[in-house]
């Protein structure tokens, strides 16, 4: 047994130092690689490493968990959450989540799993101290990719000039760039005996504020600043012995100082002005929140956790409290949002009071270890910890958190419980011994089919429709009709990613109609028919998500099958009474089966839910033009201007479809003026006077077209005996 526990220790120790490098994972192929490639690794790494540890505690009583308070919170914590979860808006999602956020009870348990696995194994301070420089050189690496996402020598994903690293989001590699600041710093106070140590740190520590910099990502940026500060300040106020100490607490307060009021000084100069990051900073302002979707998106979570103030809503289901309190002044910015942009907040929604206050309960239980007069952490290391927790709660005020800086701050959490605590254990399953025949037969056999269980059930039917899904989006060379199979074969895994599945079918299968003699009717009718089956069965599957609501009855409205679709926008109206792009889906369905009084009453309450839209402006004013509604269009021509229905093509479609010709003719030759080479308001025009019989005028158009383009001729000529012919 003990040649056993050697390999059994080994093997978890291995898998805890892979653990930083998940953060590297971006998989070709994978659907939202950024995020299900980093999630799934992280799953099935933890089920093994757990599985592993079961094994070790069971063989050697000293591996086995210790219960801090800090442990005693998380579990209650996940416990709460589940049982929010269970009585939840929708229970399916809040447990598995979808691919865009691999999060939900299943990242939670994984970080349960995760936290006893690490708090365990790590049994000494050296341990530690190597886990923690394995972070941040896994850090150093994602820094120098940085550097060459600024040379240009490697993409920003998300495009523009933030450096967003292998996460695609800048907004987590900052905070990702915070944590591995504060641990540089940590060790540097705690570790670096050696001049070499103590440069590199520093070096680490430059590189990585630099990457930050880049990051553009106030919340992070602020949130360190504060956490400095705050380190600062407990040092200066403590720290009795240690003159050292004292001094670089001095200097960095008076650092920190200095670079505040300069930056507010000079915030008008030109050169903060035009640097992208610090004109960030220099317009932060309350009425710059008043543009942001956080100053519509927070007010309307309030009244969700009104609504359900004990366990809330359950994870992943905000996308609910955000549908039924729309603020229709976020009409033109995100139209679904799924978080609140405030992780306090979300944990509100997701578990209510009790679920938030047992969250909160895991940071009492640390600051509490950590201050503690036994505890075994100098001041210095108090202070440093102190602060990276403060600016990791900084940065959440503004944004939801992520899976990799969930595991470092688990993996923080894991740190002071482990150091905190002795192993001396008197009675109970700490000191009972088993013996090999029970190992080997009994708890060996179960742990690993238990553990393969698990790996399967939890990970390879969504993953398999992960990738299936990429493919089924792809062209694929024996035709079209592959492509129907394998969306097929991604809903016969019946995962969790079907949900996301039927958002990507209903787009390939709109695509597909729009494509003219290439594919057959019967392969769209097919597309058509399985969409529509999938779609009902996701409708059915959360009856009150408008989301997927809006989303059959824009599929059906595209192909013309406006009653049907009728049916589902009336339901998730009711779902979201206060959302415009609802309104106007749902007037475009009555237009489609005639009845323009009631899609102008639709577009008209649509616009008064926030008259200062121009889009609802202008989509007002062309339903009057269809309903011909006079007093309509003399009220609106005050806020449209002329420019507005020359250059948006709704108007003289609008204006064509109601056979106001004259109209339809001057609009056109407005648009030609302004844009003699628009081909396609030529052929509009040409279209115009075919339609009223001058025949003539319209070969002109098409003559003086191919004229303007040679390119142009044979399709010309072909659009000439088309008219002739009629």
């Amino acid at each position: 047994m003990k040649n056993t526990k050697s390999v059994l220790n080994y093997l978890i120790l291995a898998g805890l130092f892979i653990t930083p490098f998940i953060v590297f994972l971006v998989p070709s192929g994978v659907f939202f690689p950024y995020i299900a490639g980093k999630g799934f690794a992280f799953r099935i790494l933890v089920e093994i490493i757990f599985g592993l540890f079961v094994i070790l505690a069971f063989i050697d009583k000293e591996y086995r968990p210790r219960f801090s308070w800090i442990t005693k919170a998380f579990i209650v914590f996940t416990l709460v959450i589940l049982l929010a979860d269970l009585l939840g808006q929708n229970p399916y999602k809040s447990i598995w989540s979808n691919y865009e956020r691999m999060e939900g009870f299943m990242m939670l348990l994984h970080l349960l799993m995760y936290y006893i696995v690490a708090s365990s194994v790590f049994q000494t301070v050296r341990q530690w101290f190597g886990f923690f420089n394995t972070n941040i050189f896994a850090s150093v690496l994602m820094s120098i990719y940085g550097l060459f996402q600024l040379g240009g020598k490697a993409t920003i994903s998300q495009g523009g000039v933030r450096l967003d690293g292998t996460f695609g989001n800048s907004t987590y590699l900052a905070i990702y760039l915070v944590f591995h600041i504060f641990l540089c710093v940590y060790m540097l106070a705690s570790d670096a005996k050696e001049k070499w140590q103590k440069w590199t740190y520093s070096i680490i520590i430059a590189l990585e504020v630099i990457m930050l910099y880049f990051t553009a990502t106030r919340g992070a940026i602020l949130g360190l600043i504060g956490g400095l500060f705050l380190t600062g300040l407990l040092l200066l106020w403590k720290e009795k012995e240690n003159k050292k100490l004292r001094k670089i607490a001095f200097w960095l307060l008076g650092g920190l100082v200095i670079l505040i009021i300069g930056f507010y000084s000079l915030r008008s100069q030109p050169f903060i002005k035009n640097s992208y990051v610090l004109s960030r900073f220099s317009t932060l302002s309350v009425s710059e929140l008043k543009t942001q979707g956080r100053y519509f998106v927070w007010p309307m979570a309030i009244e969700g956790i009104k609504e359900r103030p004990l366990l809330g809503w359950g994870q992943e289901n905000f996308n609910f409290v955000f549908n039924k309190n729309y603020n229709p002044g976020l009409f033109g910015q995100e139209e679904w949002f799924d978080r609140t942009h405030n992780l306090f907040l979300d944990w509100l929604i997701a578990g209510g009071i009790v679920g938030f206050l047992a969250y909160l309960s895991m940071y009492v239980a640390l600051f509490y270890y950590i201050w503690r007069k036994r505890s075994p952490l100098k001041h210095a290391q108090q202070s440093i910890l102190t602060g990276m927790i403060s600016a990791y709660v900084f940065h959440n005020i503004f944004v939801f958190d992520n899976l990799i800086s969930y595991i470092i701050f688990f993996s923080i959490l894991a740190y002071v419980h482990s150091v905190s605590q002795t192993r001396e254990e008197t009675s109970g399953f700490y000191t009972k011994t088993f013996s090999n025949g029970v190992v080997s037969y009994v708890v060996f056999p179960l742990t690993i089919i238990l553990t393969s269980t698990m790996v399967y059930m939890v990970n390879v039917p969504a993953m398999l429709a992960n990738t299936t899904l990429i493919r089924a989006m792809s062209p694929q060379q024996v035709g079209i009709e592959k492509n129907l199979e394998l969306f097929k074969q991604v809903f016969s895994y019946n995962s969790f990613g079907s949900g996301e599945a039927v958002e990507q079918l209903t787009q390939v299968t709109s695509q597909l109609f729009s494509v003219q003699g290439q594919i057959s009717e019967k392969t769209k009718q097919d597309f058509f028919d399985y969409t529509k089956t999938m779609i009902d069965k996701k409708v059915a599957s959360s009856p009150t998500d408008a989301r997927y609501l809006v989303f059959a009855g824009n599929f059906l409205n595209r192909f013309a099958k406006y009653s049907d679709a009728i049916e589902y926008l009336e339901r998730a109206l009711k779902e979201s009474p206060n959302k415009q792009s609802i309104h106007f889906e749902l007037g475009t369905s009555y237009l489609g089966v005639g009845n323009t009084q009631k899609m102008l009453e639709l577009f008209k309450r649509a616009y008064e839910l926030k008259p200062s839209s121009q889009e609802s402006q202008v989509i007002y004013t062309v339903g009057a033009i269809y309903a011909r509604n006079d007093a309509v269009l003399e009220e609106m021509s005050k806020v449209i201007t002329r420019d507005a229905v020359i250059s948006d093509p709704r108007f003289y479609k609008a204006y064509m479809s109601i056979g106001d010709t004259s109209t339809t003719i001057t609009i056109l030759n407005a648009r030609i003026e302004k844009d003699p080479g628009n081909m396609q308001d030529k052929l509009a025009l040409a279209e115009v006077y075919m339609r009223l019989g001058q025949k003539q005028k319209a070969i002109d158009i098409v003559r003086e077209m191919m004229t303007l383009d040679p390119t142009f001729k044979d399709q010309g000529e072909a659009i000439i005996k088309q008219i002739q012919a009629q």
